[in-house]
């Protein structure tokens, strides 16, 4: 025995749900504003799903213009680093005691000191103890 056969009455459905002449200006505007509401979700899920692909867009965008920069500064680092290994290498070279010698000679005329040309001269104490 089921409630709902017994319990309530049905009255005979219409055809075509028509409203009553008295109902008619408000049932349109009550169609116009369903209507509206569609067109506004459906025109508010366009705008959504479009301003989600322009973000993602834009955001791969950024992080490629970032990815180029990043290359770029890595480049120049590692330039900088070679230029920076290449002068201490310069600079050890030139340090060098054969060169220093040869350039001695060439240029000014110098040689290297024979053992009797060496003269140590004494230090006297007081002038040690005077000394930080």
């Amino acid at each position: 025995m089921t409630t709902d056969a017994m319990d309530f009455p049905r009255r005979p459905a219409r055809a075509v749900e028509k409203p009553l002449p008295w109902e008619e200006p408000q049932a349109r505007r009550v169609e116009k504003r369903a209507r509206r509401r569609g067109f506004l979700r459906r025109v508010f899920f366009v705008v959504a799903v479009a301003g989600s692909l322009a973000s993602v867009v834009w955001r791969q965008t950024e992080g490629v213009a970032r990815q180029r920069e990043l290359t770029r500064i890595q480049n120049e680092t590692s330039i900088a680093e070679a230029e920076r290994v290449e002068w201490a290498n310069r600079i050890q070279a030139l340090q060098t005691r054969a060169r220093i010698t040869r350039v001695a000679q060439q240029r000014l005329g110098l040689h290297v000191a024979r053992d009797d040309e060496v003269v140590l001269l004494p230090i006297p104490a007081s002038a040690m103890e005077q000394r930080p």
